[in-house]
């Protein structure tokens, strides 16, 4: 009788062993099948020029500050006299922007170049899973004002002023080092100047203008990467010939703790998209590329 009692016991308890286990093993391949929101495809809200999938955070402001110098041109003469386009100040621009969800945020900014206010929301609809959704996707959108003062009358009328942009960011994280995406861009401009055409074909400005953007971002230390973006034009006005260049940009990304810190060299003085899609003039090929640098510090309410 008590060797059969024996046996009954060890018999229950690898019974219950056996269904531990099973519900340990259910439980990790539940937890494996559970689709995971990938985090952080890029370290902010911007690359160089190109926006990013980031949104800011839900109560949380950031400053950022970005800067473009002159042109380097690195002759003898610009250096001396420039130190390689470090005494010219071509664009400045801050900006605040708010998070009011996790995926809703607001921002505002002041650039230098045509003395710009802008107003900006980004809103990310779809997000990467570890399992299923294969990309992000965020929408974002500008209105930006000139304040510059005219010799002429193109701005007695107020809404000649504006300027807006509808963006479409698709992107992906590849691996915990690359991440990339695509952004189709559409500007429109309320005042475009029609009085000069592309001898090439005859074309003029448009108010409207259709671009493609390309960014990217390779991890090549735990703080520092590789940044890159560049904006395909689409238009027959906008081209060599009338001095208009596509705008491309290279740089490094530091992150501080805090801060995260870009130095990038572009041939875009423009910042925001009503100025960078438009209104690029200078070519690397010519040497007139200008050093630059975003900085940014996020503060929590």
């Amino acid at each position: 009788m008590r060797l059969l009692l024996i046996a009954c016991f060890f018999l229950s308890y690898q019974l219950f062993a056996q269904d531990d286990l099973l519900n340990i093993i259910e439980d990790e391949a539940a937890a494996e099948a559970t689709p995971e929101k990938v985090m952080a495809t890029f370290k902010g809200i911007k690359l160089i020029n190109a926006n990013t999938i980031e949104t800011t955070k839900k109560k949380t402001l950031e400053l950022r500050i970005t800067h473009r110098f002159g042109n380097m041109q690195l002759g003898k003469a610009a250096v001396i006299h420039s130190l390689g386009g470090l005494d010219n100040a071509s664009n400045i621009r801050f900006s605040l922007d708010y998070g009011l969800t996790d995926n809703i945020s607001i921002g505002v900014g002041r650039s230098k170049t045509m003395e710009h206010i802008d107003g900006n929301l980004k809103w990310r609809f779809l997000s990467q899973k570890t399992n299923g959704m294969p990309i992000s996707a965020a929408y974002f959108t500008n209105v930006a004002a000139t304040s510059i003062a005219a010799d002429d009358d193109r701005y007695d009328n107020l809404g000649n002023r504006f300027s807006y942009t509808h963006q479409l960011i698709i992107a992906r994280k590849f691996s915990p080092s690359i991440s990339l995406e695509v952004l189709p861009t559409f500007v429109h401009r309320n005042l475009v100047d029609q009085t000069i055409f592309n001898p090439s074909n005859n074309a003029v400005d448009k108010n409207d203008i259709l671009a493609v953007g390309f960014a990217g971002r390779v991890k090549v230390s735990k703080r520092v990467a590789l940044v890159a973006d560049y904006f395909l034009t689409f238009s027959k006005f906008r081209t060599s010939e009338n001095g208009y260049y596509d705008p491309a940009s290279i740089g490094i990304e530091i992150e501080t703790g805090g801060h995260v810190f870009h130095l990038n060299i572009s041939n875009s003085a423009g910042i925001i998209e009503n100025d960078f899609i438009t209104n690029t003039t200078d070519s690397w090929g010519d040497g007139n590329y200008k050093l630059g640098f975003n900085i940014s510090r996020v503060f929590d309410f």
